[in-house]
């Protein structure tokens, strides 16, 4: 009996000391990472901490661009490179995401638009802003124009979130309904230990790099499998409920452009595929001075799978390219995803 003790006891202590080496090891070389790896840009201080906030070009009004849920300013790299010629484009870091340290404060939208706000201050950018927002970066854009109306001059949404994508059957076939948002919320722990531990990085589960990115492999990959970018995404999801609250159901007068995916892997069903598109067509209702467009055969990162198409319908939105015609309030236009 002394001795099976004796040897459950080496091995709790062996388990323990390769958890703590795999642990220390994983801070180091993430560390390690992040630092050899400095995003382009430029680092602010807001509420005493600092975001990074990364804008390029030049050309007015200024794009802002808000990232989705899990993502931060690497997922516009493609898009900023390619509208930087003509006008200015800024993105940047939510708080405890990329390489902007957390903030104290809740991970509502109000939140969210007033950091935004404080760090365009610190860093003299001018509006009236264009907001652009990806995903839930829809909702956040909403809240910001919400706030400061007098700053920002149109809103783009790429496959962006609604109130309505949270509420009645819609929202339990998108898999958003609360109790499916509180679940996806929670804490997991197995996957907190095997990125704490580094188990992740050591089995190579921080390298799946889009492949439109991989100039950027090395950026991408200091920014994955980091456990406090998590638990942000997460306080962001416990948020939701806070944010329905915050928004207006005015609409406003500002343009509006929504770039759509069509029927996404992310959705498994007709019905979930027929209730995004319903999610998409409320938006619309946003703007009386708001069109949609449709890239067929795409995905949910439009930004990153059909860049060509998100640029043109951008540059045309914002009049860039004065030849093209401005695309009619009210409609709805299918194009290939490219």
């Amino acid at each position: 009996m002394r001795r099976t003790l004796t040897v459950m006891g080496e091995s709790v202590l062996g388990a323990v000391l390769i958890v703590t080496t795999g642990t220390i090891w994983n801070l180091i070389e993430q560390r390690r990472l992040l630092l050899e790896n400095r995003p382009p840009g430029q680092f602010f201080r807001v509420n005493g901490r600092s975001m990074h906030l990364n804008c390029s070009g030049t050309g007015r009004p200024t794009i802002v661009a808000e990232a989705g849920s899990g993502e931060d300013s690497l997922t516009w790299t493609l898009l900023q490179e390619s509208l930087a010629d003509q006008r200015r484009f800024c993105s940047y870091d939510r708080a405890g995401t990329g390489w902007s340290e957390n903030q104290n404060t809740p991970r509502d939208a109000d939140s969210i638009a007033q950091e935004l706000h404080a760090l365009l201050t610190a860093a003299n950018e001018k509006g009236p802003f264009v907001l652009l927002g990806h995903s839930l970066g829809g909702l956040y854009i909403r809240e910001f124009q919400q706030k400061y109306s007098s700053e920002t001059t149109a809103l783009i949404f790429i496959d962006s979130v609604a109130p309505d994508a949270y509420i009645g059957a819609d929202g339990i076939e998108l898999g958003l309904d609360e109790a499916s948002v509180e679940k996806r919320s929670g804490f997991r722990f197995l996957d907190w230990v095997e990125e704490v531990t580094g188990y992740a990085r050591l089995t190579h589960q921080c390298s799946d790099v889009p492949s439109p990115l991989m100039t950027i492999r090395k950026l991408y990959e200091a920014d994955q499998c980091i456990a406090s970018h998590d638990a942000e995404q997460r306080k962001e999801g416990q948020a939701l409920k806070t944010d329905l609250k915050e928004f207006s159901p005015q609409p406003i007068e500002s343009p509006v452009l929504i770039l759509s995916e069509d029927k996404s892997p992310t959705f498994q069903t007709p019905q979930a595929i027929a209730a995004w598109n319903r999610v998409q067509k409320s938006i619309l209702n946003l703007s009386p001075k708001g069109y949609r467009v449709i890239a067929s055969r795409s995905d949910h990162f439009l930004q990153i799978n059909c860049p060509t198409l998100v640029k043109y319908e951008i540059r045309r939105f914002l009049r860039i390219d004065k030849e093209t015609s401005s695309r009619q309030s009210g409609t709805t236009t299918i194009l290939p995803c490219e």
